[in-house]
């Protein structure tokens, strides 16, 4: 809906454009426009240009079409800078067409209604400030033997990443920013993460509009039981999102995947040169994950499972991906995506700004809020 929307826009950018291309046309003059006539004064006669005056004038028509057609391009093949541009073209139209109020008026209109989409499309644009740093005095970590008889990807990615003892990690508190798509709109969002490392988290992410905050999730699964206070509404008592919950723990612990060995519940299971499952607890029983490993670097990138839906779907292939990119201090940092099959783009993308590891949190996990 939301691609259709953008393409809707698009198409009225562009004729918008083209209408400016009529004004070049008849003020140059290229050709008598009955909706443009030919004039060489403006603001009702009072400012007298003369026929080159026009001419100038004229081009700043052809600015604007130009403007306004490139950016339409832009909003249709995803260019980065199609909002600034089409800025700049809505507010020259304005200067424009203010001039020529008699005969351009309607554009101008036109212009302001693009400036208050304009208006959405920057606030959604602009990141909020990190949250404060999380303070809680931390224990040592201590380490563990890498364990032998590891499928080849899986020992490949612990030996280069930890060498010979591996961290052993009882909790974790992840924070950063990055985006959350709701209902088609991606928006910036900031989040904390606090996990019992293997057993439970607590998720607190708000979604923000101009920086500041406009919806604010708080998620907890405690233990083999989840709420999930979001929104539009309150989850909880359900044995499928209970089971979807443990599969977004186990992947969230990939930032810090010694606990994948650490846990004595967890095991690794081989399937070929790049790829490993991993069977993790989950109540009685176990949920499984097929692991991908980068062949060239060795790096985790990615963790496949079948995860519940929702009760009209049920289970869908859904995934989390883990891979350096650049964070929003423009430092490269640690990024984890999740991906619902049907969907094929991630609903969610979290640059890791800070991890504090060992801390005490079994009264902070059961907060709300930051």
């Amino acid at each position: 809906m939301l691609r259709i929307l953008q393409i809707i826009l698009a198409a009225a950018v562009v004729i918008h454009g083209l209408i400016h291309l009529l004004g070049f046309v008849a003020y140059w003059p290229l050709a008598k426009i009955a909706e443009l006539p030919y004039k060489t004064s403006l603001l009702g006669g009072r400012f007298e240009l003369g026929a080159g005056g026009m001419r100038l004038y004229s081009i700043l028509w052809l600015l604007c079409a130009l403007g306004f057609v490139i950016a339409a391009i832009g909003l249709v093949a995803k260019w980065p800078f199609w909002a600034p541009l089409m800025l700049g073209a809505a507010l020259l139209s304005i200067i424009v067409c203010i001039p020529d109020w008699s005969a351009a008026f309607r554009g101008a209109w036109i212009d302001v209604f693009f400036l208050l989409i304009l208006v959405v499309v920057f606030g959604l644009r602009i990141q909020p400030a990190p949250f404060d740093a999380y303070t809680a005095a931390a224990s040592p970590v201590k380490t563990a033997p890498l364990p032998a008889g590891l499928p080849k990807p899986v020992e490949r990615f612990y030996r280069q990443t930890y060498g010979d003892e591996i961290p052993v990690y009882h909790s974790a508190v992840v924070s950063g920013r990055g985006s959350v798509r709701l209902m088609g709109i991606t928006f910036p969002a900031r989040w904390r993460f606090t996990h019992d490392a293997g057993k439970a988290y607590r998720h607190y992410i708000e979604t923000t509009f101009y920086g500041f905050p406009v919806l604010k999730v708080n998620e907890h699964y405690l233990y083999g039981h989840a709420r999930l206070e979001q929104p539009f509404g309150v989850e909880e008592n359900d044995p499928g999102v209970d089971s979807a919950a443990n599969q977004g723990l186990w992947v969230e612990t990939s930032a810090f995947p010694s606990v994948f060995l650490t846990d004595p519940k967890a095991r690794w299971e081989a399937v070929d040169e790049k790829t490993a499952r991993l069977y993790v607890p989950f109540g009685e029983g176990t949920q499984e994950f097929t692991v991908t490993f980068d062949p060239q670097t060795g790096e985790l990138v990615r963790m496949d499972t079948l995860r519940y839906h929702d009760e009209k779907v049920g289970k869908l292939r859904w995934w989390g991906e883990k891979y350096q990119g650049m964070g929003y201090d423009g430092q490269p940092t640690t990024h984890l995506s999740a991906t619902w099959e049907d969907e094929g783009t991630p609903w969610m993308v979290c640059a890791i700004e800070e991890a504090v590891f060992n801390t005490d949190v079994s009264a902070y996990i059961r907060q709300r809020g930051q």
